[in-house]
């Protein structure tokens, strides 16, 4: 199976990737910088998902058809009410909502997705109107749960693929801080669990499978 994943070169995209190749399966990443290794089944492609002209120029040039897209790529910027700014908001929506948007978008119009292709993008409980209480971050929290309702419009599109969100976790990386319980590597073997068994599609899912409300 041929693994698309953004956001891959470090924190839970790193540990998919790399539990993607020991698994012997071909992934093509989409990062900013640089990737920390290299592998002969591993193809490198820099993409910036907040800006529609790079994702274009992203999925024009990954050279083989796509089994799986995990859209990892996210950024949380600590703001809170009152102190939310419009870059802030602004810049999570680019990158947390309508990048994943519009790769998805990108991919199908070159037609690169295969029959029954599965398209999980990471979202986070945080993103669940229904469990809100409070977050870390008002333009996260804002811009996952509008990237839910990319999940739920799409997958109602797309009916020939398989289309969820996925709540990874509170997972030990540069976002979700050094107090967090998972590692990840074990968030990221729950990811690839639930995409490989995965037989239902517009649902919310955390890694281990468990439904999680809107």
């Amino acid at each position: 199976m041929h693994w698309v994943v953004t956001g891959a070169n470090r924190g839970i995209g790193l540990a998919i990737v790399k539990k993607l190749l020991e698994m012997g399966e071909d992934v093509t990443v989409g990062i900013r910088t640089s990737m920390p290794f290299e592998h002969p089944k591993l193809k490198v492609l820099t993409v910036d998902m907040s800006n529609p002209v790079s994702i274009d120029e992203f999925a024009n040039r990954i050279d083989k058809k796509v089994d799986v897209l995990i859209n990892n790529a996210g950024i949380l910027i600590e703001e809170k009410f009152p102190e939310v700014t419009e870059e802030g908001m602004i810049l999570s929506f680019k990158v947390n909502t309508m990048g994943p948007y519009f790769l998805i978008q990108s991919l199908y119009k070159l037609g690169k997705f295969v029959p029954g292709a599965k398209i999980a993008n990471i979202s986070s409980i945080l993103g669940s109107i229904t469990n809100t209480g409070g977050t870390a971050s008002y333009p996260y929290s804002i811009s996952k749960a509008a990237l839910n309702m990319v999940t739920k419009l799409l997958a109602h599109k797309l009916k020939e693929y398989f289309v969820v969100s996925i709540h990874p976790g509170w997972v030990r990386t540069d976002m979700g801080g050094p107090n967090a319980p998972l590692t990840p590597e074990e968030s990221a073997e729950g990811i690839i669990r639930v995409v490989r068994t995965l037989n239902e599609t517009g649902v919310f899912l955390d890694y281990t499978g468990r439904r999680i409300e809107w």
